[in-house]
């Protein structure tokens, strides 16, 4: 995610908005696997707050992706 910007760039200069596609399905598919394997919410207090931190991230890039693509993307499913 840390590499978002240059994404939007690199995708900008070259006219290629499918990048936005590729990068959104594997962000999405990271998140998946990471949410399957892992208890967002724990006993551990400073664990939970980084990892709802690292939710909330995903959740900003995936609907800015969506957003470049003329997505939008629902806040509830």
């Amino acid at each position: 995610m840390d590499q978002f910007p240059e994404l939007v760039e690199q995708a900008a200069r070259d006219r290629a908005a499918f990048r936005f596609t590729h990068y959104a399905q594997e962000l999405a598919g990271l998140f998946h696997a990471f949410y399957t394997n892992c208890h967002v919410i724990t006993d551990d207090a400073a664990l939970t707050k980084a990892r709802l931190a690292l939710c909330d991230a995903v959740r900003i890039v995936l609907s800015l992706s969506l957003s470049l693509l003329g997505i939008s993307a629902p806040e509830r499913m």
